[in-house]
């Protein structure tokens, strides 16, 4: 299987309040990108990975993240987008043609492991396409915040948080992102784009502890992480 990774890591990371863009900032020593980018090229079947930057940051990720690093794939960095879905499609212009999957890794989630990583390469090479996800812990409902009302209560056991990372046949990735451009649409996440099409996305099993760093308290917990607080 030859594979390409994606990693969106453009955005500014406003609500970390910290003076540097979160792909940067240290957690457990090493950039939070850093970590990232390991544990995609720890995995044989991905030959190359795409990193989409903020837009001028390209010479300040080869310094700062690569220039540190001894990978084993092949790294290209990119300007990204105004938006996650803007710094995907920039990215996967450059992924070569005989690419069979694309996956994509959130370049905040550092914790993903090698193993997680391969099942959803492996579940999207049989299926077209792929997701991680975990089952959610709380009561989940429908509110009316203007009305300070809840309104419906979902079904729990049928509800997932959707992770990354996610992957896809290169070919159907492309279409997905082709169409959501011409309809003008935004969606959340990749696979978002792919089940609009009416593509069923098949899901792997994540893990809690495959978090998105997006504040100062994720930083927090992914430090306890790290020093062996270990979440299934």
């Amino acid at each position: 299987m030859n594979a390409t990774a994606i990693v969106p890591a453009a955005g500014a990371g406003e609500r970390m309040q910290h003076r540097l863009k979160k792909s940067y900032i240290s957690l457990g020593g090493q950039p939070i990108l850093a970590r990232t980018l390991q544990a995609l090229d720890s995995v044989e079947s991905i030959q190359q990975i795409i990193v989409a930057v903020y837009p001028g940051d390209e010479q300040l990720c080869q310094k700062e993240v690569l220039a540190r690093l001894t990978l084993r794939a092949a790294v290209t960095v990119v300007a990204g987008g105004a938006t996650r879905q803007q710094s995907v499609h920039n990215a996967l212009a450059l992924v070569p043609d005989g690419t069979q999957l694309v996956i994509i890794h959130d370049g905040a989630r550092p914790l993903g492991s090698s193993d997680l990583i391969r099942s959803v390469l492996a579940l999207a090479g049989a299926r077209r396409a792929a997701t991680a996800a975990v089952a959610v812990k709380d009561t989940i409902a429908m509110v009316s915040w203007k009305q300070a009302t809840v309104t419906q209560d979902l079904p729990r056991g049928q509800l997932g948080i959707i992770q990354t990372p996610q992957a896809f046949e290169r070919t159907l990735l492309a279409q997905a992102h082709a169409q959501a451009l011409q309809d003008g649409f935004q969606g959340t996440d990749d696979a978002s784009l792919v089940l609009r099409m009416g593509i069923p996305v098949a899901v792997v099993t994540g893990s809690y502890a495959n978090i998105k760093i997006t504040t100062q308290d994720d930083l927090l917990l992914a430090e306890l992480i790290l020093q062996g607080g270990r979440l299934a």
